[in-house]
Parts: structure tokens; sequence; C-alpha cells
């Protein structure tokens, strides 16, 4: 798979996450869903219920492809999304505190993403009392917590994601808004640093360097680059599975320190059986 394809990649969200916000959020978040599941067991076994999603997890981790016809699945890059966790860091004396510049990159991603800037500050609130973020908690969890509206959550999901601060925003793979947002560029400069970063003009951090002086005389992005990385490897990514074309589940794989794909957050809003 080339970079670009990789890239493109980005766009899935757009449309696949808002049809599974849709459904999460309209159920009420994760909790009604286990409720749900365990009104379906009353007509088969949670037995089979959890070995059939443990067969569909499996799927997202080894990039498998069903066997049933009637399943279908898309694979969604997440690598390229901006990571809520570079919001916060930790001083000398090992207590958290906000970094501004992230709390800016925040805002002008919400705005130029999803039009809703205003959510800013009610993540950032909860991000200065939250624990570190550990993984098995994604943004669909944090959407929940702050009780964001339907038509809110369905915006935002492709915009951002949550997880542990060593992941970082793979620049090669961003989309031109995620760059526009956090090098602070026009339209046109972002679709132009994301043209060089997926074709391989700009090969490094040096590279962004040089090209973001060209716009911004005298600031310095040093800071900002140590949360991203320029590959065209994958470290984290989504599957979305389909039964005769509606949405049950949205699988939420990472890459561990071992090099091994591993579940970050599994959503099923129902499991097929058949």
């Amino acid at each position: 798979m080339t970079d670009t394809s990789l890239k493109n990649g980005f766009l899935l969200p757009l449309a696949l996450l808002s049809l599974l916000v849709v459904s999460i959020i309209a159920m009420n978040g994760f909790t009604y869903i286990q409720h749900h599941t365990t009104l379906l067991t009353q007509g088969e076994s949670s037995v089979k219920i959890n070995l059939q999603q443990q067969k569909f997890a499996l799927l997202a981790l080894e990039n498998d492809t069903p066997v049933h016809p009637d399943i279908s699945t898309q694979q969604v890059t997440l690598s390229g999304v901006y990571n809520l966790s570079f919001v916060k860091a930790r001083d000398v004396h090992n207590k958290n505190y906000i970094i501004e510049e992230q709390v800016s990159i925040v805002r002008r991603l919400l705005s130029l993403c999803a039009n809703k800037p205003e959510l800013t500050e009610p993540i950032i609130e909860y991000l200065k009392t939250a624990s570190d973020v550990a993984i098995g908690f994604g943004l669909i969890d944090l959407l929940n917590e702050l009780s964001v509206p339907l038509e809110t959550g369905v915006a935002v999901l492709p915009c951002l994601r949550i997880l542990p601060r060593s992941y970082k925003l793979n620049l090669a793979l961003a989309s031109d808004i995620t760059l526009q947002a956090y090098f602070d560029l026009s339209a046109s400069s972002a679709r132009l640093l994301g043209s060089n970063l997926a074709n391989g003009i700009i090969p490094n951090h040096a590279g962004v360097i040089s090209f973001l002086t060209k716009y911004h005389k005298g600031v310095d992005f040093s800071a900002s680059l140590r949360n991203t990385s320029i590959s065209a490897r994958l470290d984290h990514k989504a599957m979305v599975l389909n039964f005769k074309g509606d949405t049950f589940a949205y699988l939420d794989s990472i890459l561990d320190r071992e090099g091994d794909w591993i579940k970050n957050r599994n959503f099923f809003l129902w499991t097929p059986m058949n």
C-alpha cells in the first residue's frame, strides 16, 4: 500500500465513523450497548456471542477478510489523526500541566475539521483532571464522558483520537486539515505540505522545518515536531464491520512496543451469529 493510499484512508472516517457514532451515541453510549448485548443473549448463549466477537476481533488484528458473504469490512487509517494526549505533559515535579500551544491546535482543528471550536474547553477541562490515558480508552468514551450531543459527536469523531502520548501524529498519513491546524497554515500551504510529505519530497523533520520557515518566520516548531513522525508505517487502525450493509462493529487496534497489533477499544452494536 502506498503512502498516498494510506493517507487517503483518513477520508473513510468521515463516512464510516460518522455512521458508527450515530448508532453508538443514539444508544446512549457503551453502557447501553452492554445492556443491549445482554438482551440479545436471551435467544443466544452469551458464550457463543463472546466467541463470535473474538473471531471478529481477530480479523482486525490480522487484517483478514471475513468468509461470510454477507459481512464486509472497511479499513480506517488512524495514525495521521491528532492525539489529544499531546495537550498534557509533566513538569520536573511530576505534576501535570496543559500546553497552551497544543490547546490552540485543538481549537483550530475542531474549528476546521468539525466547526465545533466550542468543544475545546470541555475537552481541556476533562484532560486537566483525568489520569494519564491508558490503552482501552478511546474518543467515543471521551465523548460519552462529556455528554456530547449526537450531531457534535458525528462531526468530531474523524478529527481527534486519544491514546497514550507515545502514539505520535504521523505527518505522512495526516489529512491536509490536520496539517493546516497543527502548523497554523493556509489551506493551500497545507495541501502543498501534505503532497510533499506523501511523495517523499519532504522525508524528515528537517524538511518540514525548512518548509515551515517560509510561512512562519522565527517560529520554533521543535517542541511540536517531537509529537510527530514521518513514516509509511501504521501504528493505529480501525476496522468497520457491516452485515448486509448495516454497521455492527468498530474494532480499534494499535501497535504495541513489540510490534504486534493488539486491541485498543472494540465496540459491538450487535453481533451477527449466522
